[in-house]
């Protein structure tokens, strides 16, 4: 069964566009799944009209990066527990084509080695293969050079990637890190990444974004060394994070 799964928080701004533009899918999902953070405005509201099952955020924590993975795990957790599996993950503020559901979920039910799809999107400035660019041949390297790459490169952005839960072994996220970062991590090391060109969605860019391409400070060095920094704790915490991975995964 497909799952669509959204989180939100005060997101009745964008999601009249991101709902109409699910509601025009030319794949409807058997799911739709919603975790939202404590919205005080009409979110809720929009998301039960047209058929999300809203669930209450239970992350408690202060830290944005790891509240909003722990968010999308209770949503992907709960898509699962309700019989999906194929879960496609979406951002409260971008639009999708109409074709995204039928593309990303026939590569999943057809390509049975694939846990996470990263597929592309157009973003202001190209696409987000122009802000994190990624090799064209990919998916045809060894495991050790989709690993060096990796391991300093994002590959996957959550708002255009679908993911068959079943098929990595936990979609559990240490702290510290985004859903999407971590998840394209461990299905490289456990050899079930794909990298799709396929554009699937426009990435809105927003100055009040959280996290994405317009917090992430791109192409401003000053801005950049500063925050990495202040990472420096978190840093060698996710060197520690990643080397209990790599630990884990050895044998794949």
């Amino acid at each position: 069964m497909i799952a669509v799964v959204l989180v939100t928080h005060n997101s009745q701004r964008f999601l009249p566009e991101l709902l109409a533009c699910i509601d025009r899918q030319t794949l409807q999902p058997g799911i739709k799944l919603a975790v939202d953070d404590n919205s005080t405005d009409n979110t809720v509201e929009l998301l039960t009209n047209i058929g999300f099952t809203v669930i209450p955020a239970q992350s408690g924590e202060d830290n944005t990066t790891t509240r909003i993975a722990q968010n999308f795990v209770q949503v992907v957790t709960a898509a699962t527990v309700a019989g999906a599996d194929t879960v496609i993950i979406g951002d409260h503020d971008d639009l999708w084509h109409p074709h995204r559901i039928k593309h990303q979920s026939e590569f999943l039910r057809t390509h049975e080695h694939v846990s996470m799809l990263a597929s592309n999107g157009r973003t202001p400035n190209g696409s987000l293969r122009t802000t994190f660019p990624v090799p064209e041949n990919f998916n045809q390297l060894d495991a050790k050079e989709k690993w060096r790459y990796v391991a300093k490169h994002s590959i996957a952005t959550g708002g255009a990637s679908a993911i068959a839960p079943n098929r990595i072994s936990t979609l559990t996220v240490p702290t510290g890190w985004l859903h999407d970062r971590w998840w394209s991590l461990r299905a490289v090391r456990e050899g079930s990444m794909w990298v799709d060109p396929e554009l699937v969605i426009d990435y809105r860019v927003s100055p009040d974004q959280q996290v994405g391409l317009d917090a992430a400070g791109q192409g401003n060095n000053a801005t950049w060394f500063g925050r990495k920094l202040r990472e420096l704790p978190t840093t060698l915490r996710k060197m520690k994070d990643i080397s209990q991975l790599i630990s884990d995964t050895k044998t794949n």
